[in-house]
């Protein structure tokens, strides 16, 4: 069971981590911000926390009439609690897949009515998979992930950073990551099918 430690952001990769899959030394609160950039990047395109592993509680909408139902993951450890249209479920009526697959048995069914279903599960990997890291290394290297703060040039005894690639509203949609890290991002994102 995962640990959950209150007021710890809740990052893929810490800013020393950033540096080293970077090979970049940067201020730590250029580090700490380019962990959250691209922690919100990969998990905006991949459609789920992907990692750290963690507890948590999302209310969802079923297809009406059907038995099989789809969590926004594809790395589930454990479903702990179900209610359906306010009334608890016993979690042995729940059949799950690591994937995310869940399908009601006995006397339940999935509702028609919108967030009708809250349930609790442990989900994401461990660790982020490394093919993330190679991913948002290269997108770093490029310039595409970029602190927040828009700074166009710095430089100081022998060291420089350039940050760009900005909006006023924070990185520039698309810049992020180019086909080869889409790839890399592949296998960890939701079917769109689902």
């Amino acid at each position: 069971m995962p640990t959950i430690v209150m007021g710890e952001p809740d990052v893929m990769f810490s800013g020393a981590e950033i540096q080293k899959i970077t090979n970049r030394e940067m201020p730590d609160a250029a580090a700490e911000s380019l962990a959250l950039l691209a922690t919100q990047a990969v998990r905006d395109y991949c459609g789920w926390r992907v990692a750290k592993r963690t507890l948590e509680t999302i209310k969802l909408s079923p297809k009406r009439g059907r038995r099989t139902f789809f969590l926004p993951t594809l790395h589930l450890h454990a479903v702990t609690a179900v209610t359906i249209g306010g009334v608890a479920v016993a979690v042995d009526d729940i059949d799950w897949d690591q994937d995310g697959t869940l399908e009601v048995h006995g006397r339940y069914h999935w509702p028609d009515r919108r967030r009708a279903v809250e349930i609790t599960i442990d989900h994401g990997h461990e660790h982020t998979p490394g093919g993330i890291a190679q991913a948002i290394a290269a997108a770093v290297a490029r310039g595409a992930l970029v602190p927040a703060g828009g700074i166009a040039s710095e430089t100081a005894i022998g060291q420089s950073y350039v940050y760009s690639r900005m909006s006023a509203g924070g990185l520039v949609a698309g810049a992020m990551f180019v086909r080869d890290e889409l790839d890399r991002l592949e296998p960890y994102r939701i079917p769109v099918s689902r």
